[in-house]
């Protein structure tokens, strides 16, 4: 019988590590394990080689790091300097639109997840202006961010050109993974929290085709039986019939991707609260759906 470890990976290794398919994690592990056992490294001079080796591609991680954060600031010195804003964002609109989408996740007790999908949360209050996060491991409910916040974040945003390193848009993760949970313009992607330009629509019920058993296209476009959007930032195909079927064309934390993308994730428990939110199962899971014009 096996036995569950754990291992910590530096940041640099984690992004490695989540671009590896989840079906072929262990296997890799285990492969490196038997290969470092079975190897005998008697010879001093061999074992100081790799570790010389370890230690530069530790290095080269670190300057692929400082190259991408100075590609970043030197963006945001150029959109600075050039005092036009490459995105437009009315802070108003945009704390009018997550605190009526807070209200409904509230009222239905709708829960949200952290971008790698291993922490939960929930809207408890909204009082004052600020929106208070159930968090839902701890049971902690006393955090709460306001619209300074969101307005210090749109600032950095704007500064960023739309995309900006996650951890940056809002220093506190849950108050990020909120924003962006409830935010229709909002996705996280390989690292990034991003602002969709396009004319983001909230997907709702009547937007989405009877299947009619039919498979969807290989590509990400809409049909008369598939709606193509985007689930928490991640690329699907939508049908619904006596169950909502979704075939997903990008890995999603939560749900994974089966080796065979022919085979759907599907639900017979499955409502709108509200336009793009999708809230299924029997605890209160909701999902963020939006979709847009697709040339």
């Amino acid at each position: 019988m096996g036995k569950k470890v754990n291992i910590w990976l530096d940041e640099a290794t984690l992004r490695l590590w989540e671009k590896i398919p989840t079906g072929e994690r262990s296997s890799i592990i285990k492969g490196a394990i038997r290969s470092n056992a079975s190897s005998e490294m008697k010879d001093p001079k061999t074992k100081m080689i790799n570790m010389k080796l370890a230690q530069l591609s530790t290095i080269d991680m670190e300057l692929e790091n400082l190259q991408m954060k100075r590609t970043m600031i030197q963006t945001e010195l150029a959109n600075l300097r050039s005092g036009e804003e490459v995105v437009k964002i009315s802070k108003e609109k945009f704390w009018n639109t997550i605190e009526r989408r807070a209200a409904v996740y509230m009222e239905h007790e709708s829960v949200y997840t952290s971008y790698s999908g291993k922490s939960a949360y929930s809207i408890f209050n909204l009082v004052k202006d600020k929106i208070y996060i159930s968090n839902r491991r701890t049971g902690r409910t006393n955090s709460n961010f306001s619209k300074r916040t969101t307005n210090l974040a749109i600032d950095r945003l704007i500064a960023h050109g739309g995309k900006i390193p996650v951890g940056q848009f809002i220093p506190v993760k849950m108050h990020e993974y909120t924003v962006v949970s409830l935010h229709p313009n909002l996705v996280e992607k390989d690292g990034f929290v991003c602002w969709i330009q396009e004319n983001v629509i909230p997907v709702t019920e009547e937007m989405i085709p009877q299947h009619n058993g039919e498979m969807p296209p290989e590509e990400w476009v809409s049909t008369d039986n598939f709606l193509a959007a985007l689930l928490d930032g991640k690329k699907v195909l939508i049908g619904q019939g006596r169950k909502i079927v979704i075939f997903f064309r990008e890995q999603h934390p939560r749900f994974g991707v089966d080796e065979n993308p022919e085979y759907p994730w599907q639900t017979k428990y499955w409502k709108w609260i509200g336009p793009g939110m999708l809230y299924w199962g029997h605890d209160s899971a909701t999902q963020k759906v939006v979709t847009y014009p697709l040339e």
